[in-house]
């Protein structure tokens, strides 16, 4: 989620403190997925990209590694948010010349979007903090249109929070849970198994099931 503006008076910058607190464990998480790759340099989707944070960073940083050849950042709502895209892909080296600019309109919950990427040769699909605040209608669209776009062993990444056999994995995540599910009773946490069950419909495979900072997860999974 987008907490506020970036410093610096005129700035069209938004900022979320948590994107900068976790972007550096989900950078480790994909550089170690992607350096096994069979796919390299990576074409990356990002789903939900909200201020632009994670793909300025994430992709400068996995350019530099030569682990990513383009980027591309989506996101429902984009116009209101392009401008702060464009602004940190600008700030942090070697970012633009992978990531792609304009971010581009996408909704996950509508399934028709597999046919609007279907040329872009993508290899990877990113998605942080989607799941639990959006319908699930979302994450059904994300896996199915991921299962018809992505090669063999292309494989899509989570990130966010999730229950464990139906179970919070912390009182802090059962209580924003619950405040999630006051603000739209259609969002909320999303069990580990019900993403499985989900993908498993789509072609595509739970292989990892990564713990991150904060009781945050990311899952990886992977097309047949």
């Amino acid at each position: 989620t987008i907490g506020g503006r970036a410093m610096g008076g005129a700035s069209p910058r938004l900022y979320s403190a948590a994107c900068e607190r976790n972007k550096g464990p989900i950078l480790e998480v994909l550089r170690s997925h992607l350096v096994k790759s069979p796919r390299l340099p990576a074409r990356i989707l990002e789903l939900a990209c909200g201020s632009g944070q994670h793909c300025a960073f994430l992709a400068g940083h996995l350019a530099k590694d030569g682990l990513v050849q383009r980027w591309f950042p989506t996101d429902l709502g984009i116009s209101e948010k392009r401008s702060s895209v464009e602004g940190y892909v600008t700030e942090e080296p070697g970012a633009s010349d992978v990531v792609e600019l304009p971010a581009r309109e996408l909704d996950a919950s509508q399934e028709a979007w597999a046919e609007e990427v279907k040329d872009l040769q993508l290899t990877d699909i990113y998605v942080s903090n989607l799941t639990h605040i959006s319908p699930w209608e979302a994450t059904v669209g994300l896996l199915s249109s991921a299962g018809k776009v992505l090669p063999p062993q292309g494989s899509v990444i989570i990130y966010g929070p999730f229950k464990v056999d139906f179970n919070h994995t912390s009182e802090s995540n059962a209580a924003f849970d619950e405040s999630l599910q006051s603000r739209d009773p259609r969002w909320g946490y999303r069990d580990v198994s019900e993403i499985e069950e989900e993908a498993s419909k789509h072609g595509l495979e739970l292989v990892q099931t990564i713990s991150m900072p904060a009781n945050n997860k990311t899952l990886l999974l992977r097309k047949g």
